[in-house]
């Protein structure tokens, strides 16, 4: 987040730039947790709240990310179910998984 404060000394709350990133995931449980997004400060898609010791996407992707797509298949409007079944179906390969992250990283 992004504080400004303009001329007549009152402070505005932008939100960070966020960039689009592709994550490579491999094969099996990737040990993330998504949360609708709806709820987490209205971004659109599901939305990164835990990543579990040990997961394999340690570091590639954070809590907060925003996945927009896996594969070829656009997750912006899907929730934390849909997610979560879409990740089981595709468990038995490898996968491109598309967030918008913070610019930070």
């Amino acid at each position: 987040t992004t504080t400004k404060t303009n001329t007549t000394n009152t402070t505005t709350t932008l939100p960070s730039p966020r960039v689009r990133r592709e994550v490579l995931a491999p094969a099996g449980k990737l040990g993330i947790m998504v949360a609708n997004a709806k709820g987490i400060a209205g971004r659109g898609g599901p939305t990164v709240h835990t990543i579990r010791p040990g997961s394999p996407m340690e570091g590639m992707i954070y809590v907060n990310d925003v996945i927009v797509g896996v594969n070829d298949v656009d997750t912006r409007t899907f929730t934390a179910n849909d997610m979560t079944r879409l990740m089981k179906d595709t468990a038995g390969e490898g996968r491109r998984i598309y967030v918008l992250s913070s610019a930070r990283r």
